[in-house]
């Protein structure tokens, strides 16, 4: 049974409001570790770890940002568990659950949608899958793109540092 519009619409707005985080967040994300850069100290295991999840925070962001782009057409009923099975079928990752829920959950809803069902998500999936990919290659290029900016500026640093 898919949703009303204005369920999607606040789902959006949510999301928009409290979740955002765009490849401008990313590259600001890890100009803030460049900056924070120094030789002198081993702190590049942590550097890592807040990177990474940068780098989640982005995917998660851009596969609910693909949902929403077929949250009408699809006739999906999204509810948490709808949102993550559909990513995993579209992006082979499930994204963070702590935002889906938080965007997708309703309180108070006490029934199960018929569209978590496996069937149903496949069907789905097939019909966007060619967009997806193509989104997904976009995402993929973008945070490369920025990875690569910042191995750049890295090793200038490295060599105005000797």
């Amino acid at each position: 049974m898919p949703q009303d519009e204005a369920v999607i619409e606040r789902a959006r707005e949510n999301f928009f409001r409290h979740h955002r985080y765009t490849e401008e967040d990313l590259e600001s994300d890890y100009q803030a570790e460049l900056r924070k850069y120094r030789d002198d100290t081993w702190e590049a295991p942590q550097r890592a770890a807040r990177l990474s999840a940068a780098v989640k925070r982005y995917k998660t962001y851009e596969m609910l940002c693909f949902i929403f782009s077929i949250a009408e057409d699809s006739g999906l009923d999204f509810t948490p568990l709808v949102v993550k099975r559909l990513c995993f079928h579209l992006f082979g990752r499930q994204g963070s659950q702590e935002i889906i829920v938080d965007v997708f959950g309703q309180k108070g809803r006490m029934n199960r949608s018929h569209d978590s069902a496996r069937d149903r998500i496949e069907d789905v999936a097939g019909r966007y899958r060619l967009s997806a990919d193509r989104h997904w290659q976009d995402v993929l290029q973008n945070i490369e793109h920025v990875k690569r900016e910042y191995r750049q500026k890295q090793n200038s640093k490295k060599t105005e540092g000797k």
